[in-house]
């Protein structure tokens, strides 16, 4: 695989983000805004629940890629861009309430 390193980089991230949001938002935090505490919300559970979508899609870019790809080029490719497109998307997906939470307490 070609961008090997990116895709391991952007899995540990995701995985790692998760990990840490998971002890953060453990707690019951709300603040005097409605606005901000819905658009937390929505994007943590967006967080959680696209960890069972994205690994049903990985699992079929990986098909794509070595059982289908073994035979045709083109299916080898289109796999590899699900995998790295994947491993970045869910690095960004599980960055996205902390960075969202570090910009609204800093407020």
């Amino acid at each position: 695989m070609v961008y090997k390193k990116i895709t391991i980089i952007a899995i540990t991230i995701a995985i790692v983000a998760t990990l840490v949001s998971n002890f953060v938002f453990a707690t019951d935090y709300t603040s005097n805004d409605k606005i901000y505490d819905s658009i937390l919300d929505m994007l943590i559970f967006i967080q959680k629940y696209s960890w069972p979508l994205m690994t049903v899609i990985f699992i079929y870019a990986l098909y794509e890629f070595y059982v289908i790809g073994s035979e045709l080029l083109q299916h080898k490719i289109m796999g590899q861009r699900l995998i790295i497109g994947i491993a970045i998307f869910m690095a960004i997906v599980q960055c996205l309430p902390l960075v969202y939470a570090f910009m609204t307490l800093t407020n």
